[in-house]
């Protein structure tokens, strides 16, 4: 199957049943992600590699994982059809590679799921968030500390489906700070994207009064 997806530069993706389709989560992810050409880019989880064949076309040097040799071949199929050049890496989350990346992105499997939720199927791991939503959120977070540059940035889809305290919780324990940078709301539930950075660290002339903050 073929079909458009609906952002700034235009791609033509085939998708295929045993890979997560793009969805109104892709769409807002894309519109989200804040980009400078030259960036070295990591996205986890690529399915189909629409966003990292959408960063690529902005002019980033992209690498892309996926669990699945599926949705590697799909993706690398996407890429040459869009003539752009994203590196393709079979793999678990952060483990087929190296070194640090300016942005990292994830649209991760957020919907709490029940053993009985799950099909047995290869979209089990596009869909199966675990009991709360925050299994795979939480291993992408934990990661970030090993993987994301100084003054690097990180962009993930969340829902209101999720245990979101425990999201938080996450990203405070590793001394990251968030802010919602995309929303839309839905029948059931609300979908945003978090960008995810380390706070500035604040420096003060000997002698200097420091300014007061806001909570």
């Amino acid at each position: 199957m073929v079909s458009d997806v609906a952002e700034p530069r235009k791609i033509v993706i085939k998708t295929h049943e045993d890979v997560y389709e793009p969805a109104d989560d892709t769409e807002l992810l894309v519109r989200s992600v804040r980009l400078r050409k030259g960036e070295r880019v990591l996205e986890i989880g690529t399915g189909t590699g629409v966003v990292a064949i959408h960063c690529a076309k902005l002019g980033c040097r992209v690498t892309a994982t996926d669990l699945l040799p599926p949705a590697i071949a799909l993706a690398r199929e996407n890429a040459d059809a869009n003539g752009v050049a994203v590196e393709l890496l079979e793999g678990d989350m952060f483990s087929p590679v190296k070194g640090a990346f300016d942005v990292i992105i994830l649209n991760p499997p957020y919907l709490p799921t029940a053993p009985e939720d799950l099909t047995h199927s290869h979209l089990d791991k596009a869909l199966d968030g675990g009991p709360d939503g925050t299994a795979v959120a939480l291993r992408f977070i934990e990661g970030l500390s090993r993987h994301m540059a100084e003054g690097g940035r990180a962009y993930m889809v969340a829902s209101s489906l999720q245990d979101g305290a425990r999201i938080e919780g996450a990203i405070h324990k590793a001394n990251l700070a968030s802010r919602t940078v995309g929303r839309e709301r839905f029948a059931f539930e609300t979908i945003s994207v978090l960008e995810i950075r380390r706070p500035a660290t604040r420096t003060h002339t000997k002698g200097a009064t420091p300014h007061g903050t806001k909570g």
